[in-house]
């Protein structure tokens, strides 16, 4: 797929090219993430979509180098430019365990994983588990950091802050424990916030309060997010550009406008199509795209979605496409001449 060029003369922050992630198994090599490019901008939120299995969350944690063993980056460029530095920095070549890395998880680039309940400790405290994170990074006491903590859960809406700093996850209802997860997250400022389905199980009253917080955050501290979701009403609120992933690779990208105005993937229009609007005509059920994703072992030649689409030629192997506007990119034939 043709890379999205920056129009602007400024650098972006994270600059993914060609990106490879496998995971060696007994029947063959899996390619979770295979030739995966998109870039993100200081203070821009790129939104991530596809369904389950596509990819989604093996990239986000192939930016921190957390992919789980006996998974690891096979090629491409993690392009990171970090705060007063000219050269980027390629993540990818970084070993994991290195102290470099560490420096840069949590201080610069931050997650907020699925499940707030298995990420959380049951056995220490919400401060505890914050002030841990601003001891190994800003290099600052006990005291001060469980001050910084009580501000950081203040500031995400945690009501009684002094009182709820010395309460463990168990004693938190869920919407709560995801805004611990976000003071965690964001404790030492990073310049960048992975967000992997940060509102799973919530009610909708407390995600949209999930959701502004975040945005308030971000408009706050100048953040980048990458927001990794199944949710396209999400993204429709919250992003500014859009990536849509199939079995492990890019198949569209573009602005938010773009995506949902003028959607070229058949893919990205069936996922579009099943989305339920509000005072249209009910019919039966829902359009929904036909099939399942394939199994990743035995990806079809060409286009990984062929068996799927209503629109498939399978006897014509995967080209890369674009159309005229290069901001918008489409991986199909059908938008190739």
């Amino acid at each position: 797929m043709a890379s999205v060029q920056n129009t602007s003369h400024e650098k972006p922050l994270l600059e993914i090219s060609g990106l490879k992630t496998v995971f060696p198994t007994d029947d063959g090599i899996v390619n979770a993430v295979n030739d995966v490019s998109f870039k993100i901008d200081r203070g821009q939120t790129v939104g991530v979509v596809g369904e389950s299995g596509c990819g989604k969350s093996i990239t986000g944690l192939s930016l921190l180098q957390l992919v789980p063993s006996p998974g690891r980056i096979e090629g491409g460029e993690i392009q990171f430019y970090r705060n007063g530095e000219e050269a980027p920095l390629d993540i990818a070549q970084v070993s994991p365990r290195s102290e470099l890395m560490r420096e840069i998880r949590g201080n610069e680039i931050a997650i907020i994983f699925q499940e707030p309940m298995t990420s959380l400790n049951p056995v220490y405290t919400i401060g505890n588990q914050i002030a841990e994170a601003i001891v190994l990074h800003e290099q600052v006491d006990k005291k001060t950091a469980r001050e910084r903590a009580i501000e950081m859960i203040a500031r995400v809406g945690i009501p009684a802050p002094t009182q709820r700093v010395d309460e463990y996850p168990h004693q938190l209802s869920g919407g709560m424990r995801q805004r611990v997860m976000i003071a965690m997250a964001l404790c030492c400022s990073p310049t960048l916030l992975i967000a992997d389905e940060p509102t799973t199980a919530l009610d909708v009253t407390i995600q949209a309060q999930v959701l502004g917080l975040m945005q308030e955050l971000q408009a706050e501290m100048g953040m980048a997010i990458m927001l990794i979701t199944h949710d396209l009403g999400v993204i429709a609120d919250l992003a500014d550009e859009v990536v849509v992933m199939y079995a492990g690779r890019v198949v569209e990208k573009g602005t938010v406008d773009d995506i949902f105005y003028n959607p070229l993937h058949p893919y990205t229009q069936g996922l579009l199509k099943s989305i339920p609007v509000l005072g249209r005509t009910p019919q039966k059920t829902l359009p929904s795209i036909p099939g399942t994703v394939p199994h990743p072992l035995t990806l079809p030649v060409g286009c990984s979605f062929q068996a799927r689409c209503s629109e498939r030629m399978p006897e014509l192997e995967e080209v890369n496409g674009e159309t005229e506007n290069g901001g918008h990119a489409v991986r199909c034939w059908l938008h190739t001449f």
